[in-house]
């Protein structure tokens, strides 16, 4: 019976709000609130959990060693979100998303435990590998239940929310895994999160019950997304150290990994075909231009300024408080003046932030000019990267939004890797001493660059979403 009444609350709301944008109480109202607060708590758990433990993670190698597997920390996660992320999204349209989430967060959890209890450095990065397929399957849940369970014009307020939950993250994440590293041991950031992703799952699961499966006959993509995984991890290991193995890696990689990608996208997201395929392309060059900026902000700060580390954070500090705003604005104007102008709008802002965070490697030149530079980027990045899925969301078909959603999010992935990568690559250069550093990190900066003036392009194919008729 609650079960029914909590079913028949949410439709009411979107009744409600059907013909009039919403006032923001309307995010918390009845069972839908429980499931906003849900949501939030959810993702505010991951947002610290994964800031803390970038700050742990020296500690982590101190005590077990393995320095040569350090990046592969982060990688491991990256890798497996790949493989499991499109299976994550047809099951959800499948099962609904109540299941779903259930088996994604056993996993995090399970990946948690493996790495907080690990005995050396490759049992720490099999706990990542397991946490990063919970972690992928966990967001595009929350997102799926966005789009099939929120009305379209509250749907913007609910990413702006989601955004918001990184702020404090990014603020007291690294000062707290500083200290549970230094009081009560690494192992405990690993732990801690636990008791609390229980409580977010015990209000988000009984408002779930309301949002059923839908029959779906398509074949899961468990081989393609394995092929994808394996292919992305060769071309990353390529672009580790370049040398000779870059030139069997790199290519294996792609040959292996891009037919694949084919089969799980939508039909001409390579070409970014406008729609939802050029929505898939966009979240790739978002996150590809964001990653080969900040993955190399703080090597410039401290390698070629001589700044210290927290002087270097105070960088990525601002920048989260600029995407939030940005996010923000998203969500008072997507409604007015469409996801393609939003898109291109936050593109350029990435781009002209990529050529002043460059002064940074000019000696002369105020540093301060690059701090302020990161913050158009980080505003740039809050208007892009909840916009796209909005799009997205807008164009889906229904009973089939997560299935849909899941090629954006597993594009994004993707870009996070790639810009990474190849940025990576440019440093690796440098580190062989083929390069200087200077040069090392301005081609990473060049990758962003570039990538992001083809996001400002491609932001113009991408499905509008935009309600003339409705108010910010």
């Amino acid at each position: 019976m609650a079960d029914s009444q909590d079913a028949e609350t949410i439709r009411a709301h979107s009744r409600e709000t059907e013909a009039v944008a919403p006032p923001w109480r309307e995010v918390f109202a009845g069972a839908r609130g429980r499931l906003t607060a849900g949501l939030l708590l959810l993702e505010a758990l991951v947002a610290i959990e994964a800031l803390i433990v970038a700050t742990i993670l020296p500690a982590v190698e101190q005590d077990l060693g393995g320095l040569s597997l350090y990046g592969w920390t982060f990688t491991a996660l990256t890798l497996a979100s790949l493989g499991t992320v499109p299976i994550a999204g047809r099951m959800t349209d499948r099962l609904g998303p109540r299941k779903v989430l259930a088996v994604t967060t056993v996993l995090y959890v399970a990946g948690l435990l493996i790495a907080a209890l690990a005995p050396s450095m490759l049992i720490l990065v099999l706990g990542r590998f397991v946490q990063g397929m919970g972690g992928g399957g966990l967001y595009v849940v929350s997102l799926g239940t966005v789009a099939k369970t929120y009305p379209e014009q509250i749907r913007p307020r609910v990413m702006a929310l989601l955004a918001s939950m990184w702020i404090l993250p990014g603020l007291i994440g690294p000062l707290l895994g500083g200290l549970i590293a230094e009081t009560i041991g690494w192992r405990w950031a690993f732990l801690a999160p636990i008791p609390a992703i229980g409580l977010g799952m015990l209000l988000v699961l009984p408002s779930m019950r309301a949002v059923p499966g839908a029959a779906d006959e398509e074949r899961l993509p468990i081989l393609a997304s394995l092929q994808l995984m394996l292919g992305a991890g060769l071309f990353l290991a390529g672009l580790t150290r370049i040398g000779w193995g870059t030139v069997v890696l790199v290519p294996a990689g792609l040959a292996l990994g891009l037919p694949a990608l084919i089969r799980i996208t939508p039909r001409g997201t390579l070409v970014a075909r406008r729609g939802l395929p050029a929505a898939a392309a966009a979240a790739f060059l978002a996150s590809a231009a964001f990653l080969a900026i900040e993955g190399f902000l703080t090597l410039m700060l401290v390698g070629v300024r001589g700044l210290s580390l927290t002087q270097a954070g105070l960088i990525v500090t601002g920048a989260a408080l600029a995407w939030a705003a940005g996010s923000w604005l998203q969500s008072r104007t997507l409604q007015r003046v469409g996801a393609r102008w939003l898109t291109t709008f936050g593109a350029s802002m990435i781009a002209v932030s990529a050529v002043l965070v460059s002064t940074g490697l000019i000696e002369g030149l105020p540093i301060a000019i690059a701090y302020v530079g990161w913050g158009f980027g980080g505003f740039g990045m809050g208007v892009v990267f909840p916009t796209i899925p909005l799009s997205v969301m807008a164009e889906a078909t229904e009973g089939r939004e997560a299935g849909e959603l899941s090629s954006t999010i597993l594009m994004d992935f993707l870009g996070v890797g790639v810009g990474a990568g190849l940025g990576g690559a440019s440093i690796a250069l440098a580190d062989g001493g083929a390069i200087s550093l200077e040069a090392g990190i301005a081609g990473a900066f060049a990758i962003g660059l570039v990538t992001a003036l083809l996001l400002a392009l491609v932001g113009r194919r991408i499905p509008d979403a935009r309600h003339v008729d409705s108010a910010a």
